[in-house]
C-alpha cells in the first residue's frame, strides 16, 4: 500500500463521485447517529473523507496502515489525530472508547473480516461500514449477517453501495468469542481484488 502513495491521490478521492459520496454517507450517519462525540475512521487514507467527517463529530481519529497516508492526513485536516496502524495496534488499543466506529470501502483489504468487526464492536458504541455494489455478493454474507445490524442502498449516479451500520442497543448482542491468538490485519494486494 505504502507504494501506491507515491502516487497523490491514488484512489481519486477528489473526483465529483467520490464527494458525492462522501457527502451522502454524512447524511446517512447524521441521520441514523446525530452528531457523536468522537468517530475512528479506519482506513482514512489520505484524510479526503475525514475532512466531511469533522463536521459531524467532537474530535476525529483517523486510522490508516500507511504513514505516507496518514501524513497526507495530517496536513490536509490537522484538527484530526492521525494513527499509524491497523485495528489491533497498541496505539489503538491505548484509546478510549469511540461512539462510532466507522470503515467505509476498507473491508475489502482486510484478511480477517470476523475479527475486524468483532473489534470496531469493541472499539465503539456505534459501527458503520461501507462495500461497493460488486463486493456484496462476497461481503453480505458475513457483515449482513452479524446480529443487530441494518442496512441501505447508498446510489450516486449510477453507482451503489451497501452501507451497514449497528447502535449501541444492538451492540449489547454477544459477538462469537475472539480465537485465543491475536490476529493482525494485513492488507490485501490490489491484484487480490479483481
Amino acid at each position: 500500500m505504502d507504494a501506491l502513495y507515491l502516487l497523490q491521490d491514488p484512489w481519486g478521492m477528489n473526483s465529483p463521485s467520490e464527494q458525492s459520496r462522501f457527502a451522502e454517507t454524512n447524511r446517512l450517519l447524521l441521520e441514523k447517529f446525530g452528531h457523536v462525540g468522537s468517530l475512528l475512521e479506519v482506513g482514512c487514507g489520505e484524510g479526503h473523507q475525514s475532512i466531511y467527517l469533522r463536521h459531524i463529530c467532537d474530535t476525529l481519529t483517523g486510522l490508516d496502515i500507511c504513514g505516507r497516508a496518514v501524513e497526507r492526513a495530517r496536513t490536509r485536516h490537522p484538527g484530526g489525530r492521525y494513527i499509524v496502524g491497523d485495528l489491533f495496534s497498541p496505539a489503538i488499543a491505548d484509546l478510549a472508547h469511540f461512539d462510532l466506529v466507522m470503515a467505509c470501502e476498507v473491508l475489502y483489504y482486510i484478511n480477517d473480516l470476523e475479527a475486524a468487526l468483532r473489534r470496531m464492536r469493541e472499539l465503539g458504541r456505534n459501527g458503520f461500514v461501507t462495500y461497493f455494489d460488486k463486493m456484496m455478493e462476497k461481503l453480505d454474507p458475513l457483515v449482513l449477517s452479524l446480529p443487530g445490524v441494518s442496512s441501505e442502498i447508498l446510489k450516486i449516479g449510477d453507482a451503489c453501495w451497501r452501507a451497514v451500520w449497528w447502535s449501541e442497543r444492538s451492540s449489547r448482542i454477544v459477538m462469537p468469542a475472539a480465537p485465543k491468538e491475536r490476529r493482525y490485519l494485513k492488507p490485501r494486494s490490489i491484484d487480490e481484488l479483481v
